[in-house]
């Protein structure tokens, strides 16, 4: 590996998906109002609670239960809950300055031309014994990218909170956090909607937790990575690392592809056009999208797909949108890139930064008539968001085929201009 592609690797060393903390509210903001079937409206001071206080609101709320990505339930757990329609409360996060710390520290000073906007959607309150086991929670939007808890300190032990994503782990330890502040603050946590987490058991106490949704705000549509004006923190780096690498006569001297696979995850469907989500990229990968644009180099989110037709033969195709071979009747093996996968689809041909095939994605083009174009993977793929379909491949046999695609960053390198 060049010297020019380790240091932009190294640069995109990937911060952790989540922020943590403790916040200062004043105490006129702490009061929280619900109702119960039995006797009316009543109301806990969420700062300084008392324990009638805290059983009265445990009682009141519904067991909450948690499933897997897909929606199945494993288990009830001792977690209780209240909808954001069944409570009211004076706690707002507009005057903590916590927006701005989210901002700041998730979408890594990107917040500037690209407001958030949040959703509080409900209460959570542990006992003894209770714990979440490990899930992540559901999106109903492609504009939510987040979620951020908000942790009172009602006085617990135990309850670690684990986030969780691609095979690392961060634990965050709220009871001790808040239990040695010398004043009364709120603890935080605010992470992507790919993130799993977990809340193991409570052993003595009650914990008390807001939570709220994450989004991009719209004024009609999200802006792009265009509109984003704060400097993300490696930007400055990031540019000159590529700007040398994109200028060395030695790379892609007949033009080609950079392709980096993103890092964080994004809502996609059959058939759908990739590039429209251009406008929800958030951390590293918005900021790679800014550096292109300033350097300038055109750039679209594109499938890379590795198609397995039959043995060990694979071949690899860039398209602009999401391609289901499992509802075709019939795919030729001989088949090229446009009449299997759909009209604009292209090979591509992975090589170093030096032109050398990559070995590890090794392809053979022989029998297709169409041209191949390089390129160079930048960062580590598969990416998080990516797509599978399984198909009937015919030719000498009938054999089952395989598409795996990846959604990734597809940056333009023209080829260089030799004197």
């Amino acid at each position: 590996m060049s010297d020019g592609l380790a240091r932009i690797r190294a640069t995109l060393d990937v911060r952790p998906p989540y922020c943590s903390g403790t916040c200062e509210i004043p105490i006129e903001q702490s009061t929280l109002f619900y109702s119960t079937a039995t006797s009316g409206v009543r109301k806990i001071n969420l700062l300084f609670p008392t324990q009638d206080q805290l059983e009265s609101l445990h009682e009141a709320c519904q067991l909450a239960v948690y499933g897997h990505d897909h929606g199945e339930v494993t288990k009830k757990l001792g977690a209780s809950r209240l909808d954001a329609t069944a409570f009211a409360t004076q706690f707002s996060l507009e005057n903590t300055g916590l927006v701005d710390a989210v901002g700041q520290s998730l979408l890594e000073d990107m917040t500037v031309g690209r407001d958030i906007r949040l959703e509080l959607y409900e209460l959570n309150i542990y006992g003894v014994g209770s714990f979440v086991g490990p899930h992540k929670s559901a999106t109903n939007s492609d504009k939510m990218f987040g979620f951020l808890d908000i942790v009172f300190p009602t006085p617990h032990t135990g309850g670690i909170y684990s986030l969780r994503n691609n095979e690392r782990e961060w634990c965050v330890d709220f009871a001790t956090m808040l239990s040695e502040a010398q004043i009364p603050l709120v603890g935080y946590a605010a992470y992507f909607n790919e993130v799993e987490r977990e809340i193991g058991s409570i052993i003595s106490g009650h914990r008390l937790t807001l939570s709220y949704k994450l989004y991009f705000a719209s004024g009609g549509d999200s802006p792009s990575a265009t509109m984003i004006s704060a400097l993300g923190p490696f930007e400055p780096s990031l540019k000159t690392a590529l700007a040398e690498f994109v200028n060395d006569p030695k790379v892609l001297p007949n033009g080609g592809y950079l392709g980096f696979g993103l890092r964080h995850q994004y809502p996609v469907s059959s058939e759908m056009r990739v590039d429209t989500l251009r406008s929800c990229l958030k951390g590293s990968d918005a900021i790679i999208a800014r550096v292109l644009n300033r350097l300038p180099l055109p750039w679209s989110l594109r499938v890379l797909y590795r198609d397995r037709g039959s043995h060990s033969e694979q071949t690899f195709v860039l398209h602009k949108f999401i391609s289901d071979l499992s509802q075709q009747d019939l795919v030729w093996s001989h088949w090229g890139a446009g009449e299997k996968i759909g009209p604009g689809a292209e090979f591509v041909r992975f090589v170093d930064e030096f032109g050398n095939d990559d070995e590890k994605r090794a392809a053979d083009y022989s029998k297709y008539s169409e041209d191949v174009i390089d390129i160079i993977q930048m960062t580590e793929m598969p990416s998080v968001t990516n797509v599978h379909s399984q198909y009937l491949a015919y030719g000498n046999e009938v054999m089952m085929g395989n598409l795996y695609g990846d959604i990734c960053l597809v940056a333009e390198v023209p080829a260089k201009v030799l004197y």
